[in-house]
């Protein structure tokens, strides 16, 4: 387990990857990504939005929906892009499988995983997370987590924390926002913000499974 210092003496390409449900997208994830990008100096970084997530039981927009949005909000940018090699698999995707297809699609590349303080501390649950470890290197965005808790320590383990604001917002807040017809004005896109009200997204009373067929 170590802290990375950055001699990228073989130049290779470096790619930073956010996964997640995205349901919905929000600035928290853009703002994380725009940052890791300039103080790592990714050349670009892949937004891929979990189709069925293992570690979620319930997700409130279809995998259609939830990409529709993540192209939105990553329009502008011309370092972002989104892969849906997960919704395309149409079964639990793990990260492990998908940072192994990342590693053939984009090789002689240095692979930068993206993920919150509190999902790193339980890195030790995730799939084959020992063999993970080898092929990324963790990129820890803040979160509000129990200081006290035990840091992983796993052979292999390549880390560094991103020197970004907290963010304290979430999808889950967004989603209550939005059934309880709140302002969620600022805390995502303009154009998600539309798409969410154009397929009358998250509302209270709206059908789930109409939410997961999509459109």
């Amino acid at each position: 387990m170590a802290m990375v210092k950055f001699v990228n003496k073989e130049k290779l390409k470096r790619i930073g990857i956010i996964g997640g449900t995205f349901d919905p997208v929000h600035i928290g994830h853009l703002i994380i990504a725009e940052k890791v990008r300039e103080e790592f100096f990714l050349e670009r970084t892949l937004f891929i939005p979990a189709g069925i997530p293992p570690h979620k039981k319930e997700v409130f927009a279809s995998p259609i929906h939830r990409l529709e949005m993540v192209k939105i909000a990553i329009k502008d940018n011309k370092y972002f892009q989104v892969d849906d090699i997960e919704i395309k698999k149409q079964k639990p995707a793990y990260t492990y499988d998908t940072i192994i297809s990342m590693r053939s699609i984009y090789p002689k590349t240095e692979l930068f995983f993206i993920t919150g303080a509190d999902m790193f501390y339980e890195i030790e649950t995730w799939h084959r997370y020992r063999e993970l470890v080898k092929e990324v290197i963790f990129l820890i965005a803040p979160r509000k987590v129990n200081e006290k808790k035990l840091f992983p320590k796993i052979p292999s383990l390549r880390y560094e924390f991103i020197h970004s604001p907290l963010m304290d917002i979430s999808s889950s807040y967004i989603r209550s926002c939005l059934a309880e017809r709140k302002s969620v004005k600022y805390l995502l896109p303009d154009g998600v913000l539309k798409y969410i009200r154009r397929y009358k997204l998250y509302e209270i009373g709206r059908d789930k499974e109409k939410n997961k067929r999509g459109r």
